[in-house]
């Protein structure tokens, strides 16, 4: 199977992901008296995050781990790509929040209370590091969080790859495993003493809860259980490259079924890591093809949203507030403020400025970016044997 066709259910199913968050943050009105399994579907938005991060270890790794189990780029490379791929569209959201921030937070702190939330605030989201710190955590651009752990993935990503294409084929299946419990081991430690009261809902508030969900140390075996599963079919041969009908059609369905479940279901264990051995079949069942899974997801239009999934993710709040602007402005002669119309009026407008955003400022300014971090990349070191200096992948 090419590269080409690997990727194209993958990409579909960013855009699926990218959706759920989107639907979860702002439309809610559209649930209302809805059958209460289909409430949960939508109310359960925030676990999708963790597909993303699976996700993103298995393309790195197939993208980046050969099968000698060496990195086929220099790691300067790699971090380039990386930066190139996430940072200008990441920018271009903060740029556009900041009038609504800085407003926001002259109108309800002194000046000098003010100046100091928007210099941390501003200065952690602008280093990617704001997920470290749990008040700055979701201060500027909320969705941004992922992108700050993102960041520390891309970080670790060359010694993760050093260690995976280490290790036997027989013991990925154990590493696996034992990043799994890694990954929940925080969430039960968590409802078992319960630090910061109470039993923790989507609704909870707290310093503990904020580091479990969004600290990069505690999301880092999710991400790393798709390093794993890429390393793995990096390795599968031909005659074991099986459809993966089954497996994904099967993760789907259980998929949604943990959804539709969701309220029944622990909340710090499902935001964290709980699915993600269901995320990790689904990906791989996809790799293989999938299947009418497969197929359905590899249409063109799912292939070009889900190209634009990053910014449809990045950008939905500033389009949000920028669509609530138009609403009401349009008030006296139409009234598009309720809930349910300003989502479906949201919804479209967002899914175009995400298309027209990747190709207009993403796909040019990725180009951009890595030539301007060229020198950067051919300073130091060689290349792998075999691997041009400075040629990141896509």
């Amino acid at each position: 199977m090419s590269q080409g066709e690997t990727r194209e259910a993958l990409t579909g199913l960013r855009f699926w992901a990218a959706l759920h968050v989107v639907v979860f943050h702002f439309g809610g009105g559209w649930f209302e008296g809805a059958p209460g399994w289909l409430t949960a579907i939508y109310q359960c938005g925030y676990a999708s995050v963790g597909l993303f991060f699976v996700l993103s270890g298995f393309v790195l790794a197939y993208n980046y781990l050969g099968p000698d189990g060496r990195m086929t780029a220099e790691p300067r490379a790699f971090w380039a790509a990386r930066i190139a791929r996430v940072y200008p569209v990441y920018v271009l959201a903060l740029v556009l929040l900041a009038p609504h921030v800085i407003a926001g937070s002259m109108a309800a702190n002194s000046v000098g209370m003010a100046a100091a939330k928007l210099a941390v605030g501003g200065g952690s989201a602008l280093l990617l590091v704001h997920a470290w710190l749990p008040p700055a955590t979701l201060y500027w651009n909320p969705p941004g969080w992922s992108v700050a752990v993102e960041a520390f993935f891309y970080a670790l990503f060359p010694l993760a790859a050093a260690w995976v294409g280490r290790l036997r084929r027989e013991r990925l299946g154990w590493a696996l495993l034992a990043l799994w419990g890694m990954g929940l081991l925080p969430s039960l430690l968590y409802l078992g003493f319960e630090p910061d009261g109470g039993t923790a809902t989507i609704l909870s508030r707290g310093t503990w809860l904020t580091v479990l969900k969004f600290n990069p140390v505690l999301r880092l075996p999710e991400f790393l259980m798709g390093v794993v599963l890429g390393r793995l079919f990096v390795l599968e041969t031909p005659a074991q490259g099986r459809s993966g009908t089954w497996m994904a059609t099967g993760a789907a369905l259980l998929t949604l079924v943990a959804f539709a479940f969701s309220q029944s279901l622990p909340f710090p264990l499902l935001h964290n890591a709980l699915l993600a051995p269901v995320y990790a079949v689904l990906v791989y069942g996809l790799a293989r093809g999938g299947g009418p899974l497969g197929w359905l997801l590899s249409r063109p239009l799912l292939i070009r949203l889900g190209a634009a999934s990053y910014a449809l993710y990045i950008l939905e709040h500033p389009v949000w507030l920028a669509v609530g602007s138009v609403a009401e402005s349009l008030a006296p002669w139409v009234d598009l403020r309720g809930y349910r119309p300003l989502f479906a009026l949201y919804l479209p407008v967002v899914l175009g400025v995400s298309v027209l955003c990747h190709w207009l400022v993403e796909t040019p300014m990725r180009t951009w970016v890595r030539r301007a971090l060229q020198p950067w990349v051919e300073r130091r070191g060689r290349a792998p044997e075999g691997v041009a200096a400075g040629t990141p992948r896509a």
